[in-house]
């Protein structure tokens, strides 16, 4: 006879579980009642019929009113129970164990896997209170990379939640689960920790455990987690979400919050029916980020209520402080409202699918910086008109490059303004803004910033290299990434680490800023170049290491880091024996 676990009741129930319907009669009411247990005493009776229907019946209560296991996840540990007790038909009819799946990453997984074996990193442990079974219980939240021994570009990440309770659950550490299960809704799979899943930690973390019901300001929200926002409703729109494999569409709910200290964009996958201007506390949302823009995402154990505070800003106010500045941008941003200053606006035709197409697009700045806009449609105001003043409202935001596009579907989005609400024109061949180097490093990538460091170091890639023709990329041994085999085209860079308040940057600078650091001519580069890598290099250290720059350019900042790429730098020349001087006295050695 086939004997297959029950699955959590928290997740997706299996059909057929062992012989006969045990599903039948099992609602929420039916557990209960005084019953609850026969179907489960019934099926240990038939396995091992020389065992006591009362020991069976104490034992499954034991493990629920002291151990909080259900029957259907207490069935194997009473049957293996039983068997061991010297049952004589228990050594004649085995029960037939249920086989662990061993896996090494999440697309190996099935939706009715319950029996999973895989090693997993802990990117977040977020724990909240949840009535069970009219119980309150602690139940924790969070986030799994499978391959955690990988690069992180090859990894894939799953929510989990552990009912277990367990302490060894701590964000960084690597874990190898053994009798987790998979739990599938709406098409999204996760991972479940179950009480009887065996947890051996592999490696150590040292991450912070939150606890969700305490709420957390919108500026302060984690990338990645499960958190409490008190906010009022700023926007709401209802959107159609088309799965990928062309099964059908999921209705959800898009709309922005706000509290004093910012706004984020939210997606309910569940109805949502409060309205613009309503002050409410979501409990158990949870921190996604799309592309580089963060997104609550509010599911079936989401609480959401009305929330009661006669001193909280108003939806006016709110919305006043959630008008957007160029440095605000972030690739995958929506429902974005901001005022920038059109420079240059052109309109590009196209063919797709047999049918001209067309776009405009033009240069923005704000007094925080500049980026790029495009236009899907006809704008309230000629290519002629530029410079214009405008204000946008509902648009999305693309990168290309790390450099923020603001991308505009329909003309009723933009409206052009008399005079800006900043002092005059910006002069676009001038507009530069002072950034430290650690909000660089923090923020977003951005376009025409000046920033101040030290040189720390000077790369050993610095010097000459060859760029596609093609793409201008920089080949590795005659190769480019894109193109292959292509003839490379000689180019001269210079690759350094430039390090200001308690944060480094990759610096980038190419020929022509190479030149002006140097201060000679193209050929007389050439020839330090002939002389050999090594002295060059010890050139280029002698001359800037430990130097103070000033650095005009424009940064991105991606996964790998932030990086410069210089299209001015000027060099403060130090000497050695005062900076020893600056330095003995900055930390106190006299």
């Amino acid at each position: 006879m086939e004997c297959t676990v029950f699955p959590n009741p928290h997740e997706k129930p299996s059909p057929v579980l062992l012989s006969g319907n045990l599903n039948k009669g099992l609602t929420g009411d039916d557990t209960l009642s005084d019953s609850k247990y026969n179907d489960y005493v019934d099926a240990v009776v038939k396995e091992i019929p020389d065992a006591s229907p009362d020991e069976i019946r104490a034992a499954f209560e034991k493990y629920e009113n002291e151990f909080y296991i259900p029957p259907q996840d207490a069935m194997r540990s009473v049957l293996r129970k039983f068997q061991s007790d010297g049952s004589s038909t228990a050594s004649k009819k085995p029960v037939q164990q249920r086989q662990t799946k061993k896996a090494s990453q999440f697309s190996e997984l099935q939706g009715d896997d319950r029996d999973v074996e895989i090693e997993v990193m802990v990117m977040s442990h977020n724990l909240r209170q949840q009535m069970i079974r009219g119980e309150e219980r602690q139940i924790a939240f969070g986030m799994f990379d499978d391959l955690p021994w990988e690069d992180e570009s090859k990894r894939t990440r799953w929510e989990y939640k552990d009912w277990g309770g367990n302490t060894q659950i701590t964000p960084g550490s690597i874990l190898r689960l053994e009798g987790a299960s998979v739990n599938e809704y709406n098409g999204k799979m996760s991972l479940n920790v179950n009480q009887s899943t065996r947890i051996v930690v592999l490696q150590e973390g040292s991450g912070v455990t939150l606890k969700t019901d305490d709420p957390i300001d919108v500026v302060a929200l984690p990338n990645d987690g499960y958190v409490t926002v008190v906010g009022r409703v700023l926007s709401t729109k209802e959107d159609q979400i088309h799965r990928k494999d062309g099964s059908g569409s999921i209705d959800v709910v898009r709309g922005r919050i706000a509290d004093e200290t910012g706004n984020i964009g939210f997606l309910s996958w569940e109805p949502f029916t409060h309205e613009v201007g309503t002050l409410i506390k979501i409990t158990g949302a949870q921190v996604r980020t799309f592309r580089d823009t963060p997104e609550l995402n509010f599911g079936r154990t989401t609480r959401i209520e009305p929330y009661h505070d006669t001193n909280f800003s108003s939806t006016d106010e709110l919305k006043e402080n959630a008008l957007a500045q160029i440095s605000d941008l972030r690739d995958g941003a929506r429902d974005v409202e901001i005022i920038v200053q059109i420079n240059d606006w052109v309109k590009r035709t196209f063919e797709k699918d047999g049918e001209e197409k067309f776009l405009w697009a033009g240069q923005v700045i704000d007094p925080s910086g500049q980026c790029r806009m495009s236009a899907w449609d006809d704008v309230p105001f000629a290519a002629d008109d530029v410079p214009v003043f405008v204000k946008i409202t509902n648009a999305r935001i693309r990168a290309y490059q790390g450099i923020p596009d603001i991308v505009v579907d329909t003309g009723a989005q933009i409206s052009v303004l008399e005079e800006p609400p900043w002092d005059g024109e910006i002069n676009p061949d001038e507009h530069v803004v002072d950034v430290r180097l650690d909000d660089v490093v923090q923020g977003g990538s951005r376009v025409g910033l000046e920033t101040t460091g030290l040189i720390v170091s000077v790369r050993d890639d610095s010097g000459k290299i060859l760029r596609c023709t093609e793409c201008k990329r920089v080949m590795r041994d005659q190769r480019c990434y894109e193109h292959g085999e292509v003839e490379g085209e000689e180019d001269i860079r210079i690759r350094m680490v430039l390090d200001g308040h308690g944060v480094t940057a990759s610096l980038l600078v190419n020929k022509a800023t190479t030149l002006e650091m140097m201060e000679c001519s193209e050929d007389e580069l050439l020839a330090k170049l002939e002389q050999g890598h090594d002295e060059f290099l010890m050139e280029l250290r002698s001359k800037f290491l430990t130097n103070a720059v000033m650095v005009r350019g424009r940064s991105i900042i991606d996964q790998q880091g932030a990086m410069i790429i210089a299209s001015h730098v000027e060099v403060t020349p130090r000497d050695p024996q005062m900076r020893a001087s600056e330095l003995r006295t900055a930390w106190g050695w006299n």
